[in-house]
């Protein structure tokens, strides 16, 4: 990932006051600069960002063509929209938010991060009397670290109008729900790549208990399928020069539902009512697919058991016996005491 930042500013959005602070110059030192890009970079990358697109009652749309003339105006009156309905719903913490124009794997885009206030402590010093007297202060309006993350962001690609959207549900009129994408950027909210891949394994446990019951395809055979295909994306992608594509979502079909037509029918009705397609590339968030890599067994005494998905289907290391009563036994192969 290469990143390059062009341009940034920070304005204060704290709801005790009237008005936000809107900056009129441009951040320029150095140290900001990488501050807020490593912020950037998290965000970019964070598997809970959403891909959304705009309404057409967005009140950013019609105003991307004007970024590179009218940088700081335009950041102003999304900080005014942004503060605005910070004033209103009081669940939503204080924040400095910082606009960015930059650069990401050679696209332009526009950038906003808002950065919650954290508490901290510091200490100071007195040496006015002649006697160093030293204490510690509470610093209620700290950002966050270098080593932090941004708590909403957003990124839109100024060529494609695509969008990316990371946002957190905060208690609005009376029930939890998000914002940023809605009522600050005027962009209809799609999945994160986290959502789409728990989607399709509910999808997935769904098409298997309605057409087979227990003997069909079962979460660890669909864990082993994604696990395989992040195995082999990333083998590919570390390759020199490499700039591989991650398999579409029909081709975990195949591996699911290779002999099984009517399933694989169900499958994909079920994927396009969340708005899901076949020819898209199967969602791959690194530390979602992770925690699939063991899947856990339970009996109904309590016992549980994790099973690395690697040797789910290596009948020399464990054995899956189905039993009369609809149970399965777990028959654990070359045990080392």
């Amino acid at each position: 990932m290469e990143l390059t930042l062009d341009a940034a500013v920070l304005h204060v959005l704290d709801p005790g006051a009237d008005l936000p602070v809107l900056s009129q110059t441009l951040l320029t030192d150095e140290d900001s600069l990488r501050y807020l890009g490593g912020l950037a970079a998290k965000a970019w990358n964070s598997e809970e960002a959403k891909t959304c697109s705009f309404t057409s009652d967005s009140p950013l749309l019609p105003r991307l063509g004007e970024l590179e003339e009218a940088f700081l105006p335009i950041t102003a009156d999304l900080a005014q929209i942004w503060f605005d309905v910070l004033r209103e719903n009081p669940s939503i913490p204080a924040a400095d938010v910082a606009f960015l124009l930059m650069n990401i794997d050679g696209k332009d885009y526009l950038a906003g991060m808002k950065l919650n206030y954290k508490t901290g402590y510091a200490h100071f010093f007195d040496l006015g009397a002649g006697n160093a007297v030293t204490g510690i202060s509470r610093q209620d309006f700290l950002l966050p670290g270098a080593s932090g993350k941004a708590d909403e962001a957003f990124f839109v690609e100024l060529s494609s109008q695509q969008v990316r959207v990371l946002e957190k549900k905060y208690e609005i009129d009376g029930h939890k729900q998000t914002y940023l994408s809605r009522r600050v950027l005027g962009v209809k909210p799609g999945m994160s790549p986290k959502e789409k891949l728990a989607a399709i394994r509910d999808i997935a446990v769904e098409v298997n208990q309605q057409f087979y019951g227990s003997t069909g395809v079962d979460e660890p055979e669909l864990a082993a399928a994604v696990c395989e295909e992040f195995r082999e994306y990333r083998s590919a992608s570390s390759q020199p020069g490499a700039q591989p594509q991650p398999a579409p979502v029909a081709e975990l079909c195949d591996k699911l539902y290779g002999n099984l037509p009517h399933a694989r029918e169900a499958f994909a009705q079920a994927l396009a009512q969340h708005e899901i397609e076949m020819d898209e590339p199967l969602p791959m968030p690194a530390a979602s697919v992770r925690r699939m890599e063991k899947q856990s067994l339970r009996s109904a005494g309590g016992v549980e058991i994790k099973v690395p998905v690697s040797v789910y289907r290596d009948e020399n290391t464990i054995e899956f016996i189905k039993n009369p009563d609809g149970t399965t036994s777990v028959l654990i192969k070359n045990v080392l005491l």
